[in-house]
């Protein structure tokens, strides 16, 4: 189907409050109103590689807290990490992290976000990670009590307040990719401000998976027009194309490096890379990044942004907090606004949540993301 027309498509049935099945593998049927009586349901692991669902009653909320109706769940390495008890120093212990869902009952009706918005029924809300890896505060339930409860489930308590946004412009997609939104968002920032990046200078995104077409939607919405994909998957480079990539290359040309430095050179004034965000895990490619760029230019490695290898190239490490990964108010805030810019384009974010599973068959997601299938592998409430 033409891209412009299934966007079409996609706009209308959303605006009609129906979900398109390439947005969505399971249909969003209309969920009842809430009314306390309900049974909550969460997958536990109970060994290792296994997960089982458990029944308990929905715990009471206190004053500062708020229940949500889970509506989806993305699978995020330290998941899968944990689902094979591959422990690793900063992982968090906590399963389901990068969740989505609508507030359903409120503690209080002053309870505020963390720009200070006004939460009330219906909201649409994203929980995010704090310092150190640890997330908001997950209220233990009777099927383990006193431990915390991520996002594999269909409701959650939460407290309000500075590690909540309310995301009621954001669709379904948007608001499961925020954490890896987030991290590609601020890389570009900053080697925007220090590369001095505008629409004159050429950049390259070397990897054209799930943190390479965020960063191209990212460069596309700050108008950074000169962008080269390079990938060796012709669905990855049509995908890139569709994100806004100019013109893409295919890393398997006839001799090698000087091959894709020859086609790197054709378009936009005939010379190198004035930046390279390098997106892949490779060695291969971390190398070859190098030779992508000009005299002075310079290479950011998303790897070690989106917590792989440590990076080579230190000017980002050097710009972060000391704590990690952790990333502010300021910086969540300007991923939502990336995130709307990105809707307003028509960027088809929805196309990066690749493979969807219902809550029943989440070891089944696991072993998706184990084997590395697709791009983000999404759990879902249905």
């Amino acid at each position: 189907m033409d891209i412009k027309i299934d966007e079409i498509v996609k706009q209308v049935l959303n605006e009609a409050g129906i979900q398109t099945p390439g947005a969505s593998a399971a249909v969003l049927e209309k969920t009842p109103e809430f009314t306390g009586c309900e049974m909550g349901r969460c997958a536990v692991l109970a060994s290792p590689e296994t997960y089982e669902i458990k029944e308990y009653g929905l715990p009471e909320i206190g004053g500062k807290e708020i229940l949500i109706r889970v509506e989806g769940c993305v699978v995020s390495p330290s998941d899968t990490a944990e689902f094979v008890k591959e422990k690793r120093t900063g992982q968090a212990a906590l399963l389901g992290q990068e969740g989505t869902g609508v507030i359903v009952k409120l503690g209080s009706s002053a309870l505020r976000d963390a720009k200070g918005s006004l939460l009330k029924v219906g909201d649409r809300v994203v929980a995010v990670k704090k310092a150190r890896g640890s997330v908001s505060t997950f209220r233990g339930n009777a099927v383990n009590p006193g431990a915390a409860a991520g996002w594999y489930g269909n409701y959650v308590a939460l407290q309000a307040g500075n590690q909540l946004y309310q995301a009621n412009e954001l669709d379904l997609e948007s608001r499961l990719l925020t954490e890896t939104a987030i991290a590609v968002n601020s890389a570009v920032e900053r080697a925007s401000k220090l590369n001095r990046l505008d629409d004159t200078k050429k950049v390259i995104v070397l990897g054209c998976g799930l943190a390479g077409l965020i960063t191209i939607a990212a460069l596309k919405c700050k108008g950074i027009y000169h962008v080269i994909g390079i990938d060796g998957d012709e669905k990855a480079l049509k995908l890139a194309r569709e994100f806004g990539a100019e013109e893409t290359v295919d890393y398997r040309v006839k001799n090698g490096v000087a091959g894709v430095q020859e086609k790197i050179r054709q378009p936009f004034g005939g010379s190198l890379a004035d930046v390279v965000f390098h997106c892949t895990l490779s060695t291969a490619g971390k190398n070859s990044a190098k030779r992508f760029i000009k005299s002075g230019g310079a290479v950011c490695e998303l790897g070690y942004v989106l917590g792989g290898s440590r990076a080579s190239t230190k000017y980002y490490e050097e710009s972060m907090p000391v704590g990690g990964r952790f990333h502010s108010a300021k910086d969540y805030e300007d991923c939502f606004a990336f995130l709307n810019k990105a809707a307003e384009k028509n960027l088809p974010l929805y196309k990066l949540v690749t493979h969807r599973y219902k809550l029943e068959q989440i070891n089944e997601a696991h072993w998706a993301a184990i084997r590395g299938e697709g791009l983000a592998i999404g759990v879902f409430n249905r």
